[in-house]
């Protein structure tokens, strides 16, 4: 291969060394990004899902769900059967306010016993997200922000 006089530039192999110096000065200059925020906007909304779920299935096929709460993780039932168990990472932790610690729905959407709140804690940053079951309607709420815990 000739090389044409006057002709300057940077090898492939150099190019890649800048900018592999460059990825490195840029990952110990930026800060780590905390996740743990979205991570509990993740379980919300999975909760959610689930609970919505049961509602549709006991409105629209008559089966019986309920959802167990235990403080570390939830449980999908159909009378004493498992359908699903979701277990909460170590840093997240539930709270809850129905009766019997569970939630089932009647024919027409609402709740079976009484309507709640559930709480969904980060033990690490102390914020937290909350899912409402309207009493009268068993409509579910859900905001997409998270809560700070006052000191």
């Amino acid at each position: 291969m000739k090389k044409i006089q006057g002709q300057k530039g940077l090898t492939i192999i150099e190019l890649i060394v800048v900018i592999g110096i460059l990825c490195l000065f840029a990952s110990i200059a930026l800060p780590k990004i905390d996740t743990s925020n979205y991570e509990l906007l993740k379980i919300s909304k999975s909760l959610r899902d689930d609970i919505r779920y049961i509602r549709y299935q006991k409105m629209t096929e008559g089966e019986n769900l309920r959802i167990l709460f235990q403080m570390t993780k939830y449980t999908i039932l159909e009378g004493t059967r498992k359908i699903k168990e979701v277990k909460l990472n170590n840093k997240y932790s539930l709270y809850q306010n129905f009766a019997d610690s569970q939630v089932a729905f009647s024919y027409s959407g609402a709740p079976s016993t009484s309507g709640g709140t559930i709480t969904i804690f980060n033990n690490e940053n102390k914020s937290y997200c909350q899912i409402t079951v309207v009493p009268g309607t068993g409509r579910i709420l859900l905001k997409n922000e998270f809560y700070n815990r006052h000191k």
